[in-house]
């Protein structure tokens, strides 16, 4: 159950019952032959299933933060055509068309620098 939802009396209640199962586990584990091994299995169990809960809560935030951008950037896309264009001018043959996609790509970066700048405002507000 998310945190959100939950109430008081459930949290106590849930407090509660891992006080008792933590009792318990202590109990049976004093009972047994080799509780030193154990109780390092069970700590070492504990650690790893804390640790899988924090990364399924780093994929789950990673997942709504890439849900939220956009997934074209324009400043990147614009890069490489600009390196493309200037190739193609640089052959002379195809001076023309590689000049083009140099104005293309300089259009495309200045369009996403200007859609950053207004998101920036757009947040800062």
């Amino acid at each position: 159950m998310p945190d959100s939802t939950k109430t008081p009396s459930d949290e106590v209640a849930s407090d509660e019952r891992i006080e008792e199962l933590a009792r318990e586990l202590a109990d049976r584990l004093r009972a047994m032959p080799n509780r030193n091994e154990m109780t390092d299995y069970a700590v070492s169990l504990l650690r790893e299933s804390n640790e899988e809960a924090g990364q399924q809560d780093q994929i789950r935030a990673s997942i709504d933060k890439a849900a939220r951008n956009d997934p074209f950037n324009p400043i990147a896309f614009g890069i490489p055509l600009f390196v493309v264009g200037a190739v193609l001018a640089a052959t002379g043959i195809l001076a023309g068309p590689g000049l083009g996609i140099i104005a293309i790509a300089v259009l495309m970066v200045v369009y996403g620098l200007g859609v950053s700048f207004i998101r920036g405002l757009w947040r800062n507000h």
